[in-house]
């Protein structure tokens, strides 16, 4: 605990103690102990004591959070349970004490049930502290999901809508106009569905497989043209996971990376797979590297980081003659 957080519960546990004792001794009929020199001695005698049982309660309840996170009231009536016994001996070692020192009677239940009573409110504040932690760190997280996100989103709008993917997809454009009026509004279509998708994306922190796949298969069409025999494509029938969700251009980005560091000619042609199950999307191309091309793995490691934001995790395998990507669902 910061110092700040220590001073406070010390104060918290030193005013609610005064209180306590100043109340009980009001109802038990000792005028003795509710002012002057008694009180202050019965107060400066019980506050160490409490002090620890305050810290004890503490370390109980930090315990038990990592325990029953969500189970609130199991971990509050386990706190109340497990201090229970050591604040009952504390509370009758040093009333007894006190009672001995000034010739005062002496009570079991007088002296445990103010102390027992007085710990139930001390784990309650406890609960409390630490229940307003947790919202700070998930106003935090949930803060830090959101900047990450939109980072991520804004770096996908960004490396697709590059000069290179530019410059390569209107050059395809401008000799299919040569050959074929129908295959070029085919491919100015496509083109323009893949912008509008990216731009209509990128401030979404999902989208459906449905959607994702659409996506692929328009920006698929613009590669097929480009690379013709080169590339090989399959895609398994998926229909029935349409309505899970993933991040959006999650698949693409797949299978641009498999495009960009892999060689792909008629001779050596490149071939991806795409399939759906339970535990996700599957993207699997065959291994033929390019030799010219730099691997930093930045596009992989910002996915990652981007599934680790929601608890999940991507699997990456590969093997001699293969490269495999698993994306999970994040619904």
């Amino acid at each position: 605990m910061k110092k700040k957080t220590i001073l406070f519960f010390v104060l918290l546990i030193a005013a609610s103690l005064l209180l306590f004792i100043h109340t009980f001794s009001v109802l038990a009929h000792t005028p003795e102990r509710t002012g002057g020199e008694g009180l202050w001695v019965n107060f400066l005698m019980n506050l160490p004591c409490c002090i620890l049982i305050g810290y004890a309660d503490y370390r109980v309840a930090k315990s038990l959070q990592k325990r029953f996170p969500d189970r609130n009231v199991i971990r509050i009536a386990s706190s109340i349970l497990l201090t229970a016994l050591p604040v009952g001996l504390f509370a009758v070692a040093i009333n007894y004490a006190v009672a001995r020192l000034y010739a005062h009677p002496f009570s079991i239940a007088g002296s445990v049930f103010p102390i027992m009573l007085w710990n139930s409110l001390i784990v309650l504040f406890i609960e409390l502290f630490f229940y307003n932690r947790r919202q700070i760190e998930q106003q935090r997280r949930l803060a830090l999901m959101e900047k990450e996100k939109a980072l991520y989103h804004f770096e996908t709008l960004k490396n697709q809508i590059n000069p290179h993917f530019l410059f390569n997809s209107l050059n395809v454009l401008a000799s299919l106009a040569y050959e074929d009026a129908e295959k070029t509004n085919r491919f100015a279509k496509k083109l323009s569905g893949v912008y509008r998708y990216l731009l209509t994306t990128h401030d979404r922190p999902s989208v459906s497989v449905a959607e994702e796949l659409a996506f692929v298969e328009s920006y698929l069409y613009l590669e097929r043209i480009r690379f013709g025999n080169a590339l090989r494509i399959e895609i398994a029938d998926c229909e029935r996971w349409y309505d899970r969700q993933i991040i959006p251009a999650s698949v693409q980005m797949l299978v641009e990376n498999a495009l960009k560091h892999n060689i792909a000619t008629p001779e050596m042609p490149l071939t991806v797979q795409i399939s759906v199950s339970l535990e996700g999307i599957a993207v699997v191309n065959n291994l033929q590297l390019r030799s010219s091309v730099m691997r930093s793995g930045i596009g992989l490691k910002n996915l990652q980081h981007q599934y680790a934001l929601y608890d999940r995790r991507i699997e990456i395998a590969s093997a001699d003659a293969s490269f495999t990507v698993k994306i999970p669902f994040l619904n």
